[in-house]
């Protein structure tokens, strides 16, 4: 769409959103005033102004003022220019709408409703698609696994001790211990990994850097205690750094995919520092590096297909693990 005379830019879903609202507003007839416009968009009249002479100058729209009924008017029937959609915009727009889901019991639930509603708005009658027809087309699914518990009120107080920098102090529960604890923490960054909403921070208790899961805090405060953010702390790097999310206990390991199984394994990127080693017999040998508990659940996933090569005691260790499971079945 480009800018205006003024050099204004006017090609975000925000501001078309209100232009196209301005105008239908107009375009029923009623006639509304400055003051009803003011009231409805949550503009200012100085905006207002500006957008009916964006309306007039920009998009052709035959916008008058009636002094006896004090309001607005169309002086001849006309359609509001939205602009046509490529099928890649048309598609980013749709996946944006859907991602709501994702994002259901958390602070930006509403925000993204509010934004998919602006989305709505702009798409021309001929490209509008139904509820269903969509479901139909396309399916975005960052969450496949859904929690059971509302995580709402302490996805916000998280997310205002990160943005205010101030500690927290969390009930929290930790499966693997069976325990609740009281932590005392200066949260980081929050992130999603498979439906489940995490956060990670320095816990005072154990005096490193942990990550929590929101579902397993039992209760939180935002204490007045400032902290301020390790200079060496990159969130991206962070979370890049582990195999998949559990942090600690890590092992260097390479493991053999037979020539069914390294079909897969070859198109597939498992992590940014893995290497690929190709064999002659279309078996592969993939080098990796993570969390021992976390390998050795991915590695038996694929049951006879895959084999540890080294090291030599994470070897022993799932040879162990096999027997116990076999004994389940005996």
């Amino acid at each position: 769409m480009g800018r205006d005379k003024r050099g204004n830019k006017i090609n975000s879903p925000s501001v078309l959103a209100k232009l196209y609202k301005l105008y239908l507003l107009i375009e029923n007839g009623s006639y509304p005033s400055i003051s009803y416009l003011q009231k409805s968009l949550e503009l200012s009249e100085k905006t207002i102004d500006r957008y009916i002479s964006l309306l007039r100058d920009f998009f052709n729209i035959p916008i008058e003022y009636d002094r006896v009924k004090k309001g607005y008017y169309l002086a001849e029937k006309v359609s509001f220019p939205i602009p046509k959609l490529s099928e890649g915009e048309l598609l980013s727009l749709l996946i944006s709408a859907k991602l709501v889901e994702e994002f259901r019991n958390t602070p930006l639930e509403d925000s993204l409703k509010k934004l998919a509603k602006k989305l709505e708005a702009l798409f021309p009658e001929e490209v509008t698609i139904g509820g269903k027809e969509l479901e139909m087309m396309l399916s975005v699914s960052l969450s496949p696994i859904k929690m059971r518990v509302d995580i709402k009120d302490t996805f916000e107080k998280i997310f205002s001790a990160i943005k205010n920098r101030k500690r927290i102090i969390i009930k929290y529960y930790s499966i693997e211990r069976d325990e609740l604890t009281e932590r005392k923490v200066d949260p980081y960054h929050i992130y999603n990994y498979e439906g489940v909403w995490y956060f990670c921070g320095f816990c005072h208790l154990r005096k490193e850097l942990r990550d929590f899961a929101l579902d397993r805090i039992q209760s939180i405060d935002i204490t007045s205690e400032k902290f301020e953010f390790p200079k060496d702390f990159n969130p991206k790097e962070y979370l890049s750094k582990p195999f998949r999310i559990y942090k600690g206990s890590f092992i260097k390991m390479k493991v053999l995919f037979d020539s069914y199984q390294a079909r897969w394994i070859k198109e597939r990127i498992w992590h940014p520092n893995q290497k690929v080693e190709e064999l002659e017999t279309g078996e592969v040998i993939l080098e990796i590096e993570g969390n021992s508990e976390e390998l050795k659940r991915w590695i038996l996933s694929y049951g006879k297909h895959a084999k540890v090569l080294e090291p030599e005691e994470f070897r022993e260790e799932l040879k162990k693990e096999l027997k116990e499971v076999l004994k389940n079945y005996e």
